[in-house]
């Protein structure tokens, strides 16, 4: 099930994704237009979103149990590496999966850490406590024969892993919880209206255009400025 922000941002992305669409339409329609003699006068169409008005159905399914090391740690490096891993690879896929326990001694020292602070959140110093672990993990990670690196940048690779780990520490520590909600309109349907919440959200476009312009000192400049 997904949680609130996902399913909401998941929206939003999907309507952006269609003006892409329509864009290229249009540059479709513009080269017809360009090779016609007599519509090459005429105005180019173009869609632009104005304001989109939706109302979303949704129901909670109560907080999702913090996962524990070695789970999400698995869990976040095939989600980030996608098709560059093979886990077919069963002697390579089970050396990861122990490297990932032994890892797990650094995820619980900087966890003990952070309470011994007595603190009610994490810190930004308290954050380096778990800074070795996806460097760690990353380095681990390129010297698997099954993980091939094609599609997968290493940088933003071990910037995933240290996103996923501070974020479930949060929740150890912080004591956050984190809502799934129930989306499927079957399953809505079985369920009390008086259980069913309603997110209004209007969605409005702000383009962005690109700038070309000539500094003092002859340099071109392109930039992206609000339509």
């Amino acid at each position: 099930m997904p949680k609130l922000n996902e399913y909401l941002g998941g929206i939003v992305s999907e309507i952006a994704s269609a003006r892409k669409m329509a864009d290229m339409q249009t540059v479709q329609i513009a080269k017809e237009y360009a090779q016609d003699d007599l519509l090459k006068h005429f105005s180019i169409p173009r869609m632009k979103v104005g304001t989109v008005d939706l109302t979303i159905p949704f129901a909670t399914a109560g907080n999702s149990t913090p996962m524990i090391f070695r789970d999400f740690m698995y869990d976040e490096m095939i989600k980030v590496a996608k098709t560059d891993y093979d886990p077919s690879d069963i002697k390579s896929d089970q050396s990861l999966k122990a490297f990932i326990i032994d890892l797990e001694v650094y995820y619980n020292d900087a966890i003990k850490k952070v309470r011994d602070e007595n603190t009610t959140t994490i810190t930004d110093s308290q954050i380096q406590y778990f800074e070795i672990i996806p460097q760690y993990m990353r380095e681990f990670c390129q010297s698997l024969p099954n993980f091939r690196w094609k599609q997968t940048n290493p940088e933003f690779f071990q910037q995933s892993i240290s996103k996923r780990v501070i974020g479930e520490a949060r929740k150890v520590i912080e004591k956050t919880e984190d809502y799934e909600i129930i989306v499927e309109a079957s399953k809505l349907m079985e369920l009390d209206v008086k259980c069913l919440i309603y997110a209004k959200m209007s969605v409005s476009e702000a383009g962005m255009e690109w700038s070309r312009y000539e500094d003092i000192n002859g340099n071109i400049i392109e930039t992206l400025i609000p339509e």
